[in-house]
């Protein structure tokens, strides 16, 4: 039996035509290839590469774990089928993407796709990648619906996880790209796929993987790209042999300021919340739920009126990562200078 995808729908289309739309990506969902147009279709099948068994095995656990993490947000879990994952040449990426990234998450047509030059010869690379664009496509999921004149809809994302985009009659929508808590969505998103790289390497699977890594030599590179880009060594995914073969966790800045922002909540509350892990859960469910009132209350109270708004100001670059720390910083000692007894 298929599952119901929880999409929540705004705009000013009829019901009937709401229900278009979420049936229409439902639709995307538990029947991909078919949802595609012809001309899809066939670039897939004349390019599409066969996924091995490995990254199949890689996949089920993005599923498994995903899926775990939307239980415990009090969400229905489901899979995201195997053929949703696309891993192309990089010819095709470009053409359906662009010239950025190596993979990127598709919810219209719920799909993901992989720019194969930098996954095919890299299970870890392709496995960690699936972790974070699982986490992206099982976010929560919200459209706007709008109807076009003879009766055609235009359906655009309007929420994502805990990110808000614009809506489409705000002015410059279609001229330039607009969205609040941008960075803090794709901290949540890496910092669990970091939280979840001891799992990840214990799958039977990347045996092979784990015992290079844990050899003298892959030890000793790996520390050296620490020193050399001055970054922890728990950030470093995957180190080879040649030369530039090395991954990180992406959005370093970004999981730097939600790190911090847990912390600082979690002294403001410690009989409520044990460990920072308590409320970095609350973010993680947030994530799955798109329930932001609970985040904006413990923020503003720990950080003082207004702070939620800068932390949803936050982007996706390292400099708005690193300016953003430095406000929240100092938000948070005027806060306390409020309240003394806070410094105590």
């Amino acid at each position: 039996m298929e599952k119901e995808l929880k999409i929540r729908t705004i705009g000013g289309a009829s019901t009937e035509k709401k229900e278009q739309a979420k049936k229409e990506i439902e639709q995307a969902l538990f029947n991909h290839f078919g949802s595609l147009s012809s001309q899809e279709q066939e670039q897939l099948k004349k390019f599409e590469y066969p996924k091995s068994e490995k990254e199949i095995a890689l996949i089920n656990f993005a599923n498994k774990e995903t899926s775990q993490f939307m239980q415990e947000a009090g969400m229905e879990p489901y899979d995201i089928p195997f053929e949703n994952y696309h891993i192309v040449p990089n010819e095709l990426y470009k053409k359906i993407k662009g010239a950025s990234g190596s993979a990127t998450t598709f919810f219209m047509k719920q799909g993901i796709i992989f720019d194969a030059q930098y996954f095919r010869d890299n299970p870890v690379n392709f496995g960690t990648t699936a972790i974070h664009e699982t986490l992206h496509l099982k976010a929560h999921f919200s459209i706007e619906v709008q109807e076009k004149e003879g009766g055609k809809i235009n359906k655009t994302l309007y929420r994502e996880g805990v990110s808000v985009q614009a809506l489409q009659g705000h002015d410059g929508y279609y001229e330039k790209y607009h969205e609040h808590f941008e960075g803090l969505h794709e901290g949540i998103v890496a910092e669990t796929e970091k939280k979840l790289l001891t799992k990840f390497f214990n799958i039977p699977q990347l045996q092979k993987e784990k015992e290079w890594l844990m050899s003298e030599k892959a030890k000793n590179l790996k520390e050296k790209l620490a020193k050399e880009k001055k970054i922890s060594e728990d950030d470093i995914i995957w180190v080879g042999a040649k030369e530039n073969d090395w991954t990180i966790v992406s959005y370093i800045q970004q999981r730097n300021v939600l790190n911090y922002v847990c912390a600082e909540i979690q002294k403001q509350f410690p009989n409520q919340y044990q460990s920072t892990d308590d409320i970095y859960k609350i973010f993680l469910n947030a994530h799955f739920t798109g329930k932001l009132l609970p985040l904006a209350r413990i923020v503003e109270k720990t950080f003082g009126e207004g702070s939620f708004r800068i932390l949803g100001n936050m982007g996706t670059d390292e400099e708005s990562g690193v300016l953003h720390l430095e406000t929240l910083t100092k938000a948070r000692l005027r806060q306390m200078r409020k309240n003394p007894f806070l410094l105590i």
